[in-house]
């Protein structure tokens, strides 16, 4: 679909199955890859009444692996993902985007698992595709203007978040799990004022958000055995997902086995980020800078211990050990050394120049 509806012959009903259709393709490419047991038909009449409301879905191992890091998920759950699309007012009034309980486990991926070729592929095929969708054929047409009227008038919420991550390789003998918990944050359109609204004028290159943070902390805890359930993972319900997770997410005090002596390097704060990007007219001369952010915190308490210090030390040593083998994983033999020394020595020298020329 290109031009003015009238000038293509397009009905707006036309226009509108597009649009279901391109979002119902987005959803199921991308939350595919990261949940399992997405249900297609279930998604289907989710977007063409409008609102998709998804609930109780359970992330892939896989599901980090786009951050190009040595863990692999151990459990994780999505409450609900909602997202309300104004089919009829589209372009004049916002998607609201809304994630409620995310909780991820997460552990160092088994020894020797690195980032494979295919996989390095597919997040090259994966960045291709989101530049694609911004290059739309004629970058000035309506349809262009309006899908970046609605990517930036985007109203995102994101609430209970708690990502863990237990190790107990990066420092032998002294197992340790750190976590970042958010009870809140929420992202909107804003006038130069600070209020909320909406630009129906916005463009991609040209965007003013506010987004505020609620009881955001980040812990570290030394010397922390793993969690331990009695049943798996896999077999816990949503509401024995939120007793695990949810303690010290909001207000209230963690008081569970599960949050009890947590100590914090970051103690609970809240904020407000400012984020505007300038448009060509607005940044006028090239000196003047693209984008503009300030944030704006509570008190902020750090603590580092000793014990904490000496952990973080180990877990990048870790980190960048990964990175100096992420670029040649995909030459690594899969069988062991004794069964093909040859495809071993092989490897050895392939990655010794590989890493030589880069």
């Amino acid at each position: 679909v290109s031009g003015r509806p009238a000038d293509s012959g397009n009905s707006p009903q036309l226009f509108e199955a597009h649009l279901a259709y391109v979002v119902l393709f987005l959803l199921r490419k991308y939350l595919g890859e990261y949940v399992e047991g997405l249900s297609v038909e279930a998604l289907r009449i989710s977007v063409w009444k409008g609102d998709v409301v998804l609930k109780d879905l359970k992330l892939k191992a896989e599901a980090l692996n786009s951050l190009q890091l040595p863990v692999t998920v151990k459990a994780g759950f999505v409450g609900t993902i909602t997202l309300k699309v104004p089919w009829k007012s589209l372009g004049k009034e916002p998607v609201i985007v809304l994630i409620d309980r995310l909780f991820i486990l997460a552990h160092p991926a088994p020894d020797g698992q690195t980032l494979k070729e295919e996989d390095r592929e597919k997040l090259f095929e994966a960045k291709l595709q989101q530049i694609e969708m911004l290059q739309i054929p004629g970058g000035n047409s309506w349809l262009y203007n309006l899908i970046s009227t609605i990517i930036g008038n985007l109203k995102v919420t994101i609430s209970n978040v708690h990502i863990r991550y237990e190790d107990s390789v990066s420092n032998a003998g002294h197992p340790f799990a750190s976590g970042f918990t958010l009870s809140k944050l929420a992202a909107v359109t804003v006038d130069e004022d600070g209020n909320e609204t909406f630009d129906a004028g916005v463009a991609l290159d040209k965007l003013r958000k506010s987004v505020e943070l609620h009881m955001l902390a980040i812990y570290h805890d030394s010397d922390s055995n793993p969690w331990k359930l009695p049943k798996k993972w896999e077999d816990l319900n949503p509401g024995e997902w939120s007793e695990v997770f949810q303690d010290g997410i909001d207000d209230r005090p963690g008081n569970s086995i599960w949050a009890m002596n947590r100590r914090y390097l970051v103690s609970p704060i809240n904020g407000t980020l400012k984020y505007n990007r300038l448009g060509q007219q607005e940044r006028g001369d090239l000196n003047n800078p693209l984008e503009k952010a300030s944030l704006v915190l509570s008190d902020v308490s750090l603590t580092v211990t000793e014990a904490q210090y000496y952990d973080c030390i180990k877990l990048l040593e870790t980190f960048s050990r990964f990175r100096t083998r992420v670029d040649v994983s995909h030459l690594r033999p899969i069988m062991p050394v004794k069964e093909d020394c040859r495809a071993w020595w092989r490897y050895a020298v392939l990655a010794g120049l590989r890493q030589k020329k880069l």
